[in-house]
């Protein structure tokens, strides 16, 4: 059998774009670094510091700027395999393609968004406790206490998210002050937040993390776009004869680095739920 219709060009286009499609956490993060890294790599990140105000007095002293260096470092790896039996056969038909593509995409787009979600602990603008199993769970004020921890770092209130998990949303569904998405506009909708509440953009994801123990516990991540650096790529797309098979293998390879470099510009919103 020749493999020369494989086209392995085609598969990582499709693979992209259905990843970006299926990330909610993935789109919460700053993507400006992303380009064609591989894994291993470093990528170092610059920040200027800030620029001192003098009282002016008849001469003027020339402060020499510096910046602060971040890292990230592309240390994660995944990947998908799978095999068919006639792979210029199953490339032809455009729908199969898709479906085989797609899977791999969610399930690579799972796999990053846990990842990030997991990130909470880098979070340094303070938690905020909130328990919706009580008689009469204090929803919005707790997201009020979220914004008030972010405004004391001085995070910028345009462009505020949190991801909740569908077990906050229910709650949020049930106080008067939540607005919908579907009350807020077509834009809203098309960013995928599910509404607003106490300047924050909503979004639910059932990838929040959760802590059991003596309670169990969601940990609810807010923050805004520069507050996390991720860079990923599709490293690697193939296709093989597998041996002692009348098959084909087709594997692909993806590569990402996350990191948090504004502690300050993400806080917690613990949720007790049982």
């Amino acid at each position: 059998m020749s493999l020369t219709n494989f086209i392995p060009t085609i598969w990582s286009a499709r693979l992209l774009a259905n990843l970006d499609k299926a990330l909610v956490y993935g789109s919460l993060v700053d993507r400006s670094y992303e380009g064609e890294v591989r894994f291993g790599n470093t990528l170092r990140l610059n920040r200027p510091d800030n620029i001192t105000v003098g009282n002016y007095t008849g001469t003027v002293t020339y402060q020499t700027p510096t910046s602060t260096q971040q890292t990230l470092t592309i240390n994660q790896q995944r990947y998908f395999a799978f095999k068919v039996d006639d792979i210029a056969r199953v490339q032809s038909n455009v729908d199969l393609v898709d479906a085989y593509s797609q899977r791999a995409a969610y399930a690579l787009a799972d796999s990053v968004d846990q990842y990030i979600a997991s990130l909470y602990t880098g979070a340094g603008a303070g938690t905020v406790a909130l328990d919706i199993t009580a008689a009469t769970p204090k929803v919005y004020e707790a997201f009020v206490e979220l914004g008030r921890l972010l405004d004391e770092k001085n995070v910028p209130r345009q462009g505020r998210w949190v991801v909740v998990s569908p077990r906050i949303y229910a709650a949020l569904l049930r106080d008067q002050n939540f607005v919908r998405s579907t009350e807020t506009g077509q834009q809203m909708l098309l960013t995928g937040a599910v509404g607003q509440v106490a300047g924050f953009s909503v979004f639910v994801s059932n990838n929040v993390p959760v802590v059991t123990g003596a309670t169990t516990q969601h940990k609810c991540l807010a923050g805004v776009n520069t507050a996390i650096v991720f860079a990923g790529n599709v490293e690697k797309v193939e296709s093989i004869r597998l041996p002692n098979e009348f098959a084909t293998g087709v594997r692909g390879l993806y590569v990402f680095g996350a990191s948090v470099v504004e502690p300050n510009a993400l806080a917690v919103l613990d949720v007790k739920v049982a």
